[in-house]
């Protein structure tokens, strides 16, 4: 039964990829204008929300600065959520960062020895948040005009997070150790300039897996498969089937939110769990910076929990935030930017950047062979 379910998915992904092939082939106009709205994405969200957080994140776990948490500090984040004191920052940290941040650190942690695998799989799935840039950038001003809704998203994100960590606590209370010996901090040209040529490199994986998955969620509009998922949604939800369309296209690149319908209230709940799960395409994105150290089961169940939690933390907390909130579709001025030369150059760039490294790689295995 097994190799059965193993053969069936080979043959799945298999189909996948040629219907891809085929797709780029005969409809490469509607390809060329994903690969433009996903950079133009990238360059204008992407881009201005993660970069420098990155850089930072990188800093901050190169430096020591994490074993510099008082003591006390600590004891409480033991007594609460049973994680070290070292450890939480990253846990604060990650919830405001942007997605790939948390996970990034935790792996930094891990790789120098800070950190067991299991409780660092663990701690992925509660060192996670999209960041009040993506937050209040790409949603609350371009669908809402009004940062209530970037602020509902937030605290309804935070909460839920902060109710799945006391869950988890009673898990992560048994393997927490004492906070590590404090190592001397430490920041210096060299670090820095290392900090941001990898956290560009890591940009770079991250817009040009946001342009694949942009094709691909064109490529199912196309097929169909967006818009009868869609209208399976829209009866579930009782939504219609154009936001159950929106909810597929972000379950596969949390960025296509910005394409949601404008000026309506009711879909905010389903938008902050979508962004308290992060979408397919964040996943690929963490499983590209843990490179098969941490397994990502875990850390997609919590997830998934996650968004449910925030969903109807949303829900409960919307009428208190849109009592005097009069928003009309109409009266929305969303921005969607037209093409520009500056996206393609970026997008050249990365893509020379990525091969680059993976060449360095290659070269590297090769000469370590011989």
């Amino acid at each position: 039964m097994r190799k059965f379910a193993e053969k069936a998915f080979e043959l799945a992904k298999l189909g996948l990829l040629g219907t891809a092939v085929l797709f780029c082939t005969v409809d490469t106009a509607s390809a060329a204008v994903a690969v433009g709205e996903s950079v133009s994405r990238c360059i204008n969200v992407v881009i201005p929300s993660l970069f420098a957080m990155m850089i930072v994140s990188a800093i901050i776990v190169r430096s020591g600065a994490l074993t510099l948490v008082p003591a006390w500090f600590g004891r409480i984040s033991r007594l609460l959520f049973g994680i070290e004191g070292s450890i939480f920052p990253v846990f604060t940290f990650g919830m405001f960062a942007g997605y790939p941040v948390g996970i990034k650190m935790l792996c930094g942690e891990y790789s120098a020895g800070r950190l067991t695998k299991g409780r660092a799989e663990i701690l992925a799935g509660l060192c996670f948040g999209a960041g009040p840039a993506f937050t209040f950038g790409c949603i609350s001003r371009q669908l809402y005009s009004s940062d209530k809704a970037g602020t509902v998203i937030l605290i309804s994100n935070i909460s839920a997070n902060l109710v799945l960590a006391l869950f988890m606590s009673f898990f992560l209370r048994k393997g927490a150790g004492e906070s590590c010996n404090v190592r001397k901090f430490r920041i210096s040209s060299e670090m820095l300039t290392e900090s941001v040529l990898r956290s560009g490199r890591a940009m770079a994986d991250i817009c040009i897996m946001i342009t694949a998955f942009s094709v691909l969620n064109v490529m199912f509009v196309r097929m169909g498969t967006a818009a009868a998922v869609g209208e399976l949604l829209a009866k579930l939800t009782c939504l219609d089937r154009k936001s159950g369309e929106a909810i597929v296209a972000a379950l596969l690149d949390v960025t296509s939110i910005s394409a949601f319908p404008c000026g309506d209230w009711l879909l905010l709940p389903y938008i902050s769990a979508l962004v308290s799960f992060g979408g397919v395409c964040v996943i690929f994105q963490l499983s590209a910076i843990t490179a098969g150290r941490l397994s990502l089961r875990p850390f997609i169940i919590m997830r998934i929990i996650a968004a449910v939690i925030s969903f109807w933390i949303c829900r409960l907390l919307l009428p208190y935030f849109i009592e005097y909130e009069t928003v009309e579709a109409a009266a929305v001025n969303v921005n969607r930017s037209g093409g520009s030369p500056v996206s393609s150059v970026m997008l050249v760039l990365m893509t020379v950047m990525l091969m680059w490294e993976m060449g360095g790689k290659s070269n590297k295995k090769i000469a370590e062979s011989t």
